[in-house]
């Protein structure tokens, strides 16, 4: 709606619609209304009446002819409409009471009218509003509002349209509604004017909306008037009176008065708008003439204008520096002026023709350069230039150096063929256009059968309409990298790594790829993957891959509320067979034996090896303690069976611990520490069985590893503490030695009995620093009684494995009698009969370096280990220790009193001393004296004491003895 959008045109100020005179106007014209009114009524109503109706008919003109240019539908729905209610409006004015110019019809007639010409005005704005915006065709409006104005007047001139006015009786309910509809109508337009007042001048708008809400008000007054001549119906035509001078302001004033005015005050306005433009664009077009010369000048490319007679007009930079000459030199000459002859003739030769067929020549040509060595290759275009009438005023050209171009694109070529990966120039269509040798060789194709073929025929790792997809992609994104398959002429599957580049070729759109053939890799990384993730000995799965599996094997379990068991399995004695047949023979029955164990888990079941002897197994039915018992033991069963390695048959036992999920643990880890702990159970109860884990064992554990780490500082704080029990000849009564037992006094344990903490200090391996000290305290103490002027005796030291197999014991020996200055013949060192079963050679090479520093060794616990007499023929011992569970029960059992007399008889065979302990009694030792044993010491003798007691026992001891 240009005529309605005035006040955002134009950079003029536009005359204001409704100022204080125009309402000064109204007032007056109003009061003159009002006298009219007073004079004739009749009089009033008709300027009222007709105001309106010229007011609507310029509305229509204006609109109707605004039509070809105003695309809006807004202003020709309403200009339309008020002529169609001019129309009804005219018969509404002609049928007043008084005019009498319809014989025969009384006021009825007339407010019939009235409220069909309301209702068609309503109807219009409403329209209108709704296609604000819009265009709209004028023939159908016009066609349509015509019908619709002549079916009202002929229902109403029929007398089939609604009473709206009885004499007598006053206005009908059908006028009285009729009205309120009318109000609420026209109240609805102020409200969608508003809602869409960015359609307006903001002036406009709200003359509009002011109209609209007149007319209401209007047609509220029209509700309760009682005749025709009352104020009611008066006070009624002045609002409308109103309505219609709003309505002409906003609409005629705004969309011809406006910007007539306008037109007058803007023409110097626009006179010097139109100097700026032309300034402007002057300067434009020196701007638009300075860059083509710019462009020009500066081109690589040479271009050159020539005259009708083919003299040079104009000459770039690139001209000059072609030719070795400045551009005054190549103004007004011709080629034969500036190039050697041929050229010029071939130069000529070409302009001629370009003149004589007034077409463009589109050519590749040489040209030597002003330097005599150096010809350069140049594409160029030739064409003619033509006046306005089309003739032929002269010529021009423009050549391109594609010297360095061509070179490039002969090294490309070159490098594609002789590149080790293979080449494929691909279209919009995924088609081959272009391959190397490579190519030819990776997918077993010929050049000529793969020109015929398309990516599609290759590539086996995805559809077409995938791959379609994918070269969609890489046209946006402009390159990409990806690894596929692909299939060969001969059905093989090769992996493929393929790096593409999408590129513009002569305007056609080109994918440039790379395929490198990367199957051998593929296959190193899988192995590298299935070496990372399983045992390379047995193919089972490593502790990493069966910890993934078993994480996920639980999540699954836990979802489907169903139990697991991990089951840990060790083999027993293992190092003894590879260290005895070697590895090769161990690696060999331990791959036997992983065959075994995984013929023995289920189809959903899991295992691994953990490492060196040690299996791990996932299995189901944990709910199920005696199924997953007889699990265990068909596990130990088939372990066990004897293998057959080359030449020898071996077997071997293992040891099984077993967690349950839930119950013991809700993850791997905790699991897999509870089962190692069971198993470790398993261990300890002799071998061959199988434990369930309880929490008795990890409290037992706990315990251990508690002590352990107080364990780890107790040499450090002091303490440790020895405790001697005195050794007594039997037949003599002398005290011949003592033994030292080690003790430790913790200071919130107490103390500690050696039966809780040795074993683990053997197992962590501080049994060495420890057993070095009970040696030297015992060493030195022993020394510090001797001294103190008692009597020269012997102190017994009891030796671990692990200490006795080190390297440089013999060594710590002989420093620790140095360092104290103890007789060697004084201390003696207890051995136990398994340390000198294994490793022989070993253990009589120690015991002979032992014995030259002149000690005295002694086997502890005889008779509980292997007694063979095979290694005390070997070994040169001073003493066999006879255990105390024999000795107890010789008063008693005969058995155990005929084995230690045959130990003491042997013992004395053989040269040796035997020495009893546990003595308790005075009746045991009478029997042992009796058995003819040497030694003994117990109970009945003395209890361990510490170093302070037992001296002065020993002095007591002496004092007795020298007193019998």
């Amino acid at each position: 709606m240009i005529a309605l959008n005035l006040d955002h045109a134009g950079t003029g100020k536009a005359p204001r619609l409704l100022g204080f005179r125009h309402v000064g106007g109204l007032v007056v014209f109003c009061a003159l209304l009002h006298f009219t009114a007073r004079y004739n009524y009749l009089l009033f109503h008709t300027l009222v009446e007709t105001i309106r109706i010229v007011v609507l008919g310029s509305i229509f003109v204006l609109a109707w002819n605004s039509r070809r240019w105003a695309s809006d539908g807004f202003l020709l729905i309403v200009g339309i409409g008020s002529i169609c209610v001019a129309a009804l409006e005219i018969l509404h004015t002609l049928s007043f009471k008084g005019l009498n110019l319809f014989p025969g019809y009384d006021a009825n007639l007339p407010t019939q009218l009235w409220i069909a010409f309301r209702y068609l005005e309503g109807a219009a704005f409403l329209a209108a509003l709704y296609n604000i915006g819009r265009p709209v065709r004028a023939d159908l409006l016009l066609t349509g509002g015509s019908l619709l104005t002549l079916v009202l007047g002929v229902l109403i001139f029929s007398g089939n349209f609604p009473d709206c006015y009885i004499e007598g009786s006053g206005l009908t309910p059908f006028k009285i509604v009729s009205e309120f509809v009318l109000i609420g109508i026209f109240s609805a337009c102020a409200g969608a004017i508003y809602v869409q007042r960015h359609h307006f001048a903001p002036s406009v708008a709200r003359l509009l909306i002011a109209a609209m809400l007149t007319a209401a008000l209007a047609d509220f007054a029209f509700t309760s008037y009682a005749g025709v001549f009352d104020a009611a119906n008066e006070f009624g035509h002045y609002l409308l009176f109103i309505s219609s001078f709003l309505l002409y302001r906003a609409v005629l004033v705004a969309g011809i008065a406006s910007p007539f005015d306008l037109l007058f005050r803007s023409l110097k306005q626009k006179e010097s708008e139109l100097e700026a433009k032309v300034a402007e664009r002057t300067a434009a077009l020196r701007k638009s003439q300075a860059l083509n010369r710019a462009v020009v000048e500066n081109s690589p490319a040479v271009i050159y204008l020539t005259d009708i007679d083919r003299r040079y007009t104009l000459a770039n930079a690139a001209f000059e520096r072609l030719i070795g000459k400045p551009r005054k030199e190549i103004l007004g000459r011709t080629a034969f002026d500036l190039f050697p002859q041929n050229v010029a003739f071939r130069l000529d030769r070409r302009n001629h023709n370009v003149i004589a067929t007034n077409q463009p020549l589109l050519e590749t040509e040489e040209i030597r350069t002003h330097l005599d060595s150096d010809t350069r290759l140049f594409k160029s275009v030739h064409f003619p230039l033509l006046d306005e009438h089309g003739q032929v005023v002269g010529m021009g050209g423009i050549a391109t150096d594609i010297t360095d171009s061509q070179i490039a694109e002969e090294r490309y070529g070159a490098i594609i063929r002789s590149s080790m990966d293979a080449f494929m120039m691909v279209d919009e269509s995924a088609n081959l256009l272009e391959v190397n040798d490579a190519a030819c060789e990776l997918s077993g194709y010929s050049r000529g059968q793969l020109s015929q073929m398309s990516v599609a025929d290759l590539d086996a790792a995805v559809d077409k309409d995938t791959l379609m997809a994918v070269m969609r992609r890489i046209a946006r994104e402009g390159s990409s990298r990806f690894d596929s398959r692909w299939r060969r002429k001969d059905g093989e599957l090769r992996d493929v790594e393929v790096s593409v580049q999408y590129l513009l070729h002569s305007g056609a759109p080109r994918y440039y790829c790379f395929v490198r053939d990367i199957s051998g890799r593929k296959a190193a990384a899988a192995r590298i993957e299935y070496l990372a993730h399983h045992d390379l000995l047995t193919a089972l799965p490593n502790k990493l891959l069966f910890q993934q599996q078993c994480r996920e094997a639980l999540l699954a379990a836990e979802r489907d509320g169903r139990s697991r068991a991990l089951v840990y399995l060790d083999l027993d004695d293992f190092k003894a067979i590879n260290d005895t047949l070697g590895h090769a023979v161990g690696d060999e029955l331990l791959r036997e034996l992983a065959a075994r164990v995984r013929t023995l888990i289920g189809e959903h079941d899991l295992a691994c090896r953990v490492g060196g002897d040690e299996f791990l197994m996932l299995v189901g039915d944990a709910n199920d303690q005696q199924r997953l018992a007889a699990f265990a033991e068909r596990t130990l069963a088939a372990l066990a069976e004897p293998v057959q390695l080359d030449s020898t048959v071996q077997t071997c036992t293992a040891s099984i611990g077993i967690a349950r999920f839930p119950e013991d643990g809700a993850d791997f880890d905790t699991l897999y520490r509870k089962a190692d702990t069971a198993m470790s159970q398993a261990k300890a109860a002799g071998r061959n069985i199988f434990r369930f884990f309880d929490e008795a064992m990890h409290a037992q554990l706990v315990e251990r590893r508690h002590l352990l780490a107080l364990l780890r500082g107790a040499l450090e704080r002091d303490e440790l503490r020895l405790h001697y029990q005195p050794q007594i000849d039997l037949h003599t009564g002398a005290v011949i030695g003592a033994e030292a037992l080690i003790r430790w006094q913790h200071p919130e344990l107490g103390m500690v009995s050696p039966a809780r903490f040795i074993p683990i200090a053997e197992e962590s391996g501080l049994i060495v620093p420890i057993g070095t000290w009970v040696m030297r305290e015992a060493c030195r103490q022993a020394k510090a009684w001797q001294d103190a002027g008692l009597p020269h005796f012997v102190v017994a030291v009891n030796l671990s494995a692990v200490q006795f197999r080190r390297p440089d014991f013999c060594q710590t020996v002989a420093n620790t009698l140095a360092e104290t200055g103890l007789p060697p013949g004084c201390l003696e060192l207890e051995l136990t009969e398994s340390l000198l079963i294994n490793d022989a050679d070993g253990v009589l090479e120690t015991v002979r370096q032992l014995k030259a520093l002149g000690l005295q060794l002694s086997i502890d616990d005889f008779g509980t280990g292997y007694s063979s007499l095979a290694y005390l023929k070997r070994f040169d011992v001073d003493k066999l220790k006879i255990d105390q569970s024999f000795v107890r029960d010789m008063d008693r059992d005969a058995d155990s009193a005929a084995l230690v007399l045959a130990i003491v008889q042997m013992a004395h065979s053989l040269g040796l001393k035997t020495i009893a302990e546990g003595v308790e009694h005075d009746h045991l030792a009478a029997v042992l004296r009796g058995l003819n044993c040497d030694e003994a010491q117990g109970y009945h003798f003395a209890r361990p004491m510490p170093a302070a007691d037992i001296e002065g026992w020993l002095r007591s001891a002496v004092a007795t003895r020298m007193g019998r």
